[in-house]
């Protein structure tokens, strides 16, 4: 919808044609420009229009630097096209100088201007909020979307349109429903598929995943009514995604399946539908054919779409998948712009051999060259090696130094107060908090609940943390600073039964208890590896590897076939014989056997040749010659 809002936009220009005539107005305000004109910025303008309307923005770049002397003197007449082609081109340092001289205040003074005053950036404003929400600056996206729905008094643009661009950043952070002032829906939104498509993206952040497949269901269908075929492949898509949140890996696979059938194989819908298929496939370091994998995944093609269909957050993901099978390959990794792709290069130039050098090798080596890069910096990609050490380190066992390498980490984060306010080591605070539960230091964790204290709270972008900590103070204990949390977090999040009950004044009773927890799967939360609140001590590791487990499997059959052996020659009628609690050799029906005969001691059953042989009396004297003969030195 946001494609089509532009659209609708640039329509308004001084070229009303239709899809097939574009092609014939380039044709003519190229010939136009090529042979002289009287009007030139006007007809580089009608140009540019044209090829939008192609959808060849890369032509339309082409353009402008074949004519940059008539840019550089009647830019300002197309500005808003020029925008919009470095928009959908992703050029971001291009974008934002252009859109620093068009807009030169900040975006928060421009919002608090009334709709005759923005009337002239409303373009603009649309733009701009769209190339936000691509590279993942939702919260002025959101600001932007919201400001052009709630001043739209003259209907200059659709109500329809402006409820789905709104919904666009919340399917991402929905904490800025909080932020709303108007209805999300207008009324005549019971028929578009746009709105419900959104909605059900919401709904799937939120964790609501029932409530999201009836309405990508809904949509579906209405999509389906139109005959809309990307439409319909982007909602299949979703319908994938949030069955295999759910759990249902049979309804997942059928849909991806369908849309690798029906769709191209070079597009968009088909590489992703093709690279989510790949997740329920079990990967091997040892025997899988990585090379094969990532040639079935058509990483080449991936690459030359680059972000031009995808968001920001979409292209990472996607990136990051391939850099990892890149580095289970052996392959190497170039370091870029992203975290993972440093990170991954530094743990690559470390380790010789991913597959082969064990991991207690491994994670001393990432152990130290964390510590190094902590104490240079703690900017950049040192977070991203220093969560793969204390994986490597927990992998290990090694609670100790995963420990000291994070408080290592938050401690040197605490004297740079630049680095809080983008909360990025509050991933690292997660992590202790569950390093300390494991080792049972109760102590640590006070120590760094008293340290976060002291930190500004960022809401809404950090409400889920806070909401982590405030539970943290309840573990401890601390009554009193987690009701102080929570308070601070209801504004955003108001409709949290638990958080409700925690700060109500009257007791917890059974009934109460019964109410909260009516709808929880517990074999859901159990089959998940979730455990329960228990008293902070070190459990006793009671599980078995595979040689243990082998030789326990032996031990039962050996026990099922001797007791099968013994009912099978045990009479029923035969009684139980009186002397069986008594040792073998106590029993008045035993009997030596010949071997051990010989070694009988006192009371022991004995033969005349064995007394004889025992009777010291009856064995011959040697004779005192042969006791003085003395041996030859031969």
């Amino acid at each position: 919808m946001a494609k089509d809002n532009l659209t609708r936009l640039l329509s308004q220009l001084n070229v009303h044609s239709a899809q097939g005539e574009s092609s014939k107005v380039q044709e003519t305000c190229v010939e136009l420009l090529e042979n002289g004109c009287s009007e030139p910025g006007s007809i580089l303008k009608n140009l540019l229009v044209s090829i939008i309307q192609q959808d060849a923005y890369q032509l339309g770049l082409d353009m402008l630097k074949n004519y940059k002397h008539i840019d550089e003197k009647f830019g300002s007449e197309f500005a808003l096209e020029k925008l919009y082609i470095f928009y959908k081109l992703n050029k971001l340092k291009e974008f934002q100088e252009l859109y620093s001289v068009l807009n030169p205040t900040s975006i928060d003074t421009v919002l608090k201007q009334n709709e005759r005053q923005t009337a002239p950036l409303r373009g603009v404003l649309h733009v701009r909020a769209q190339f936000c929400y691509k590279n993942g600056f939702y919260d002025e996206a959101f600001k932007i979307y919201h400001y052009l729905a709630t001043h739209n008094e003259k209907g200059i643009d659709d109500e329809l349109e402006l409820a789905c661009n709104v919904r666009a950043p919340l399917t991402v952070t929905p904490e800025l429903r909080s932020n709303l002032k108007l209805p999300l829906a207008p009324e005549d939104s019971s028929s578009s598929y746009d709105l419900m498509f959104n909605d059900s993206m919401i709904q799937c952040s939120l964790g609501l995943y029932d409530e999201s497949l009836e309405l990508l269901t809904k949509a579906h269908e209405l999509a389906k009514q139109e005959g809309n075929e990307s439409d319909l492949d982007a909602i299949q898509l979703q319908l994938a995604y949030v069955y295999q949140l759910k759990g249902d890996k049979v309804s997942c696979k059928q849909n991806l399946n369908d849309l690798l059938n029906r769709s191209d194989s070079s597009s968009p819908i088909n590489l992703l539908a093709k690279n989510n298929l790949g997740a329920f496939q079990d990967f091997s370091k040892y025997t899988t054919n990585l090379n094969l994998t990532l040639r079935e995944l058509n990483v080449e093609n991936f690459t030359a779409i680059d972000q031009k269909h995808f968001t920001k957050q979409q292209w990472l993901l996607l990136h990051n998948n391939f850099l990892f099978l890149h580095l289970f390959n052996n392959n190497n990794i170039q370091p870029k712009s992203t975290i993972v792709s440093r990170t991954l290069s530094n743990y690559k130039s470390l380790v010789e051999d991913i597959n082969l050098e064990t991991y207690s090798t491994q994670a001393k080596k990432a152990y130290h060259h964390a510590i190094t890069m902590i104490k240079s910096t703690v900017e950049g990609s040192t977070i991203g090696f220093v969560l793969l050490a204390v994986q490597l380190l927990v992998v290990q066992k090694e609670w100790d130094n995963a420990i000291r390498l994070g408080e290592m980490f938050l401690n040197k984060c605490w004297e740079n107060s630049k680095i809080i306010p983008d909360g990025k080591h509050h991933i690292v605070c997660y992590i202790l908090f569950l390093l300390y539960s494991t080792t049972a230091r109760g102590h640590s964790k006070t120590i760094l609940l008293q340290k976060l204290a002291n930190e500004t709270k960022v809401l809404p972008r950090d409400v889920e943390f806070w909401k982590h900590v405030s539970f943290q103070y309840l573990e401890c204990g601390d009554l009193k600073n987690s009701r102080k949390l929570l308070k601070q977090i209801t504004g955003y999040i108001p409709d949290d039964e638990i958080i409700r009950q925690v700060l109500a004044d009257d007791d917890l009773n059974v009934e109460n208890g019964y109410e909260i927890t009516s709808g929880i799967d517990v074999a859901a939360l159990v089959g998940a590896g979730v455990t329960p609140l228990e008293s902070n001590r070190i459990k006793k590791d009671t599980r078995s590897n595979k040689i243990q487990k082998k030789r326990l499997d032996i031990r039962k059959k050996r026990r099922a076939q001797k007791a099968k052996k013994l009912l099978a020659t045990r009479t029923v009628t035969r009684s139980l014989d009186p002397e069986r609690w008594l040792p073998l050799k106590d029993r008045s029906t035993y009997r030596p056997k010949k071997k051990q005969q010989g070694k009988q001691t006192q009371g022991g059953a004995m033969n005349k040749k064995a007394e004889q042989f025992l009777d010291i009396s009856k064995k011959s004297k040697k004779s005192n010659a042969s006791k003085g003969k003395k041996k030859s030195r031969k």
